[in-house]
């Protein structure tokens, strides 16, 4: 699974690089890493709604 989860994550930088000069001439330089938020985004969401689990305090012995 890690394997799997780094080479996902290779790709994924590998297409954003790619695109980001059409992204680039399609928008301008003023928009051009929009798209670029929604991983943080994402991450953020996904922390969140873990954390308002049962189990989060579990594994994290009492603390949140």
């Amino acid at each position: 699974m890690l394997t799997m989860q780094i080479a996902v994550g290779f790709f994924l930088a590998l297409v954003s690089v790619q695109l980001m000069p059409h992204w680039i001439d399609l928008v301008g330089w003023h928009w051009a890493f929009t798209p670029l938020v929604a991983g943080p985004l994402f991450g953020i969401v996904s922390m969140l709604s873990l954390g308002r689990l049962p189990q989060s305090r579990q594994l994290a012995n009492g603390r949140r």
